[in-house]
């Protein structure tokens, strides 16, 4: 699972195309620079989708494994760290993209395009980590409710509105309700 939370170096930012951006010189490398935004765009999104299999995959295995809950919410821990190291390696590629503004030229459209696709792209890998961490700690809450445990019920503060407490069993239980009619 280790290889599946880093971040691959090829999502992270090409400097020569993100500083050719910056520059004034936009439109005398636009035919050169287009191309190659087109294929980071493309090769990202295919990293991502591999990324988001890979996290699918780390979570059937941890569902179908014998952690308990205290084992994947160590897990779940992980993850956050993974996630907190790419978010420390994304963040200034995501600057960089937010950051960069090209002409109002037609090919420029098109840059922008695909800026804003890449940065969208990131904001997904990050939300992978995201996504799994939350699963995994839900899966943990499961598994901790069922292990057969004995729970313990905490004492109800505040004042019981006793009439909406009747109405909610009376809905909820209507056999109960007939019965106790006869």
């Amino acid at each position: 699972m280790t290889d599946a939370i880093e971040v691959p170096r090829d999502l992270l930012s090409d400097s020569t195309l993100v500083q050719a951006l910056h520059s004034d010189r936009w439109l005398v490398s636009s035919q050169e620079l287009l191309p190659r935004l087109h294929r980071r765009v493309i090769e990202n999104r295919t990293a991502l989708e591999q990324h988001a299999d890979d996290f699918d995959k780390a979570y059937e295995e941890a569902a179908g494994g014998n952690l308990d809950a205290e084992g994947l919410v160590r897990l779940a821990d992980a993850v956050l760290k993974a996630e907190r190291a790419a978010a420390e390696q994304l963040q200034p590629w995501m600057e960089a993209l937010r950051e960069t503004r090209a002409p109002q030229s037609e090919p420029a459209q098109e840059a922008r395009q695909c800026l804003r696709e890449l940065h969208e792209i990131a904001v997904a890998w990050l939300a992978t980590y995201q996504s799994l961490r939350e699963r995994l700690l839900e899966l943990a809450s499961e598994r901790r409710n069922n292990s057969g445990e004995v729970l313990r019920a905490q004492p109800v503060t505040g004042d019981i509105d006793y009439a909406e407490l009747s109405r909610e069993h009376i809905a909820r239980y209507p056999k109960i309700r007939a019965a106790l009619a006869k």
